[in-house]
């Protein structure tokens, strides 16, 4: 259809809510799926409340290997995209624009952005961690990660994902059982049972830290004490996590699943619209955002939204 149009020949690879009305996906193009191969880049923008003919928008800001993105309120309300590269793409109250690129060192590498309190926290291998303080600076948080007298393998370490309770309370995750708590002013290693590949991490409302492992299980816990959940629903990949309305709510590439105390269970959602895949979550203002590589659906608690069809 006319209104899908841009979306032909990109594959999404991410979604993020800013508020319920208002929506974005980002994906590159798909003529050739090397992730290691600059490809020309989207992100699309959906608007449910406007008119059907004024519900997409889209810009083409780079081509770029990797991209993600978050929406934050400090310290004002935007979009903030980083590549793999640290380019940073921002969009939002009058502004659609390149910012200085994270970090100017051209061997640091990106994983995930995330907003923690407002801000963007980006993070990558080598335990980077960079939080976005206003446009075009950004401030690396690296006290305590690196203790003197200690040897660091970089091939082992590093982080994939962020999130936290507060700026002041962060957990950032990756490597081979590489987790780490921040608490406003140094990092310190956290003692977990398990060193499998850390993936993905939830900081839900209950105040459990949820961690999705490469090995597809769940690591559960806070401050030093941690438990392995192991599961036999699926052999997939756990895929994303996000925490909402009381719920967390994991995603392989074709399941929703839900942590229940310290069990992996089908997710109780109701009726989900059929799709090919669900592999990215998002969750804020009261609606969960599912999306596959070419499809995507929202969920408010009570009833499901098509956002984007899904087609044979």
């Amino acid at each position: 259809m006319e209104r899908y149009k841009a979306l032909t020949g990109f594959e999404l690879s991410g979604c993020a809510v800013r508020r319920r009305n208002m929506i974005s996906f980002w994906g590159q193009n798909s003529d050739n799926p090397d992730p290691l191969e600059i490809r020309p880049t989207r992100v699309f923008f959906y608007f449910p409340d406007k008119p059907e003919e004024k519900r997409w928008a889209f810009r083409e800001p780079a081509q770029t290997r990797g991209f993600r993105g978050c929406a934050v309120t400090i310290p004002e309300e935007r979009w903030v995209f980083v590549a793999d590269d640290g380019l940073v793409y921002t969009i939002g109250g009058g502004v659609d624009a390149f910012e200085e690129p994270i970090a100017s060192r051209p061997f640091f590498f990106f994983s995930n952005v995330k907003r923690v309190s407002g801000r963007a926290h980006a993070v990558g291998p080598c335990r980077k961690v960079f939080v976005r303080e206003s446009p075009d600076e950004w401030r690396q948080l690296e006290a305590g990660l690196f203790p003197q007298g200690v040897q660091t393998n970089h091939d082992y370490s590093g982080f994939s994902d962020i999130d936290g309770f507060s700026e002041s309370d962060l957990y950032a995750c990756g490597g081979r059982g590489d987790l780490w708590h921040f608490d406003g002013r140094l990092w310190e290693q956290v003692d977990i049972p398990t060193n499998d590949n850390l993936w993905r991490l939830c900081c839900a409302s209950n105040g459990i830290v949820y961690v999705v492992t490469g090995s597809r299980q769940i690591l559960m816990g806070r401050d030093q004490r941690w438990t392995l959940v192991s599961q036999d629903l699926t052999d997939q990949q756990l895929e994303s996590i996000v925490a909402f309305q009381g719920k967390v709510i994991v995603s392989t590439e074709s399941v929703l699943y839900e942590m229940v105390g310290d069990k992996l269970q089908f997710a109780s959602l109701g009726d989900m619209p059929a799709m090919r895949s669900c592999s990215f979550l998002s969750a804020e203002d009261g609606i969960l955002v599912v999306a596959g590589s070419r499809d995507a659906c929202c969920f408010d608690g009570t009833k499901w939204s098509v956002i984007i069809p899904s087609t044979p």
